[in-house]
């Protein structure tokens, strides 16, 4: 295989592998944001939890006074009935104890109503609860992940630099630009020929390029004609040995 192919190659991983970490370095902040917006979703919960559990504690603390006054008024109604004098007053009063009374008969069922609502909300705020404990968890989790991820991607990049820039210095330019401009515009500038084909987009080789693409005499460096990227074809497929497609040759590590 011609020597800058080989290195072009080398240097196509080193760059998607640079991407590859810029992209997670990018992410790393987000997995922290997502992690404090889902305790603050956690904690708003609680809190709305809490907030309508106190408001049904006042509404029955109200309904209760409300029930005691209208007994009391119903006592002291039917005090004065043993003193009334007409059927004219003892109606009016009896009028207004069975007004008391369906009132209270009201207020206790709303009081029911409150209790039932109250029970309702002491279970979402365990629910709350518990998310605000799982959400701190994770964003403290989070938090380690993303410094840890920040610190070992950072100095990592640094080194897959390095490669590149020694990569680079190595490539005639001839082909180097070949390589920038198509890799610029597509993601990748070198495609590995496989089965007559552009791995990379697919479509076919001529038989007689394929011969001369495949002659492991031939040192030619061949683009697709399709997508323009830099063919290289590796002699191992063909080989009983253990290798993985795509992995760099001897002379571009």
């Amino acid at each position: 295989m011609n020597a800058d192919l080989e290195r072009l190659i080398a240097l196509q991983q080193q760059d998607l592998e640079g991407k590859r970490l810029r992209a997670e370095l990018v992410e790393a902040p987000k997995w922290v944001a997502a992690a404090e917006a889902a305790l603050k979703k956690a904690q708003t919960a609680l809190a709305a939890a809490e907030a309508a559990l106190k408001k049904e504690e006042v509404l029955r603390r109200s309904q209760e006074s409300d029930v005691l006054d209208r007994r009391g008024k119903i006592a002291r109604l039917s005090k004065q009935m043993e003193t009334a004098t007409s059927a004219a007053q003892i109606s009016a009063l009896e009028h207004e104890i069975t007004f008391a009374t369906d009132a209270i008969g009201k207020l206790e069922d709303e009081e029911i109503e409150s209790m039932e609502r109250t029970e309702t909300q002491d279970t979402a705020r365990a629910a709350a609860v518990i998310a605000v404990a799982e959400t701190t968890g994770k964003l403290a989790s989070e938090r380690e992940r993303a410094a840890k991820t920040t610190a070992v991607d950072t100095e990592a990049v640094k080194v897959v630099e390095g490669e590149r820039t020694r990569l680079r210095a190595e490539i005639a330019e001839q082909w180097l630009s070949v390589y920038d401009r198509v890799s610029k515009a597509k993601g990748t500038g070198v495609s590995e020929g496989v089965d007559h084909k552009c791995s990379a987009c697919q479509m076919m080789v001529r038989p007689q390029r394929w011969n001369d693409f495949t002659d492991p005499a031939n040192e030619t460096i061949f683009t697709c004609e399709s997508c323009g990227r830099l063919l290289y074809w590796d002699p191992r497929r063909d080989a009983p040995v253990d290798w993985k497609p795509g992995q760099v040759t001897g002379r571009a590590q």
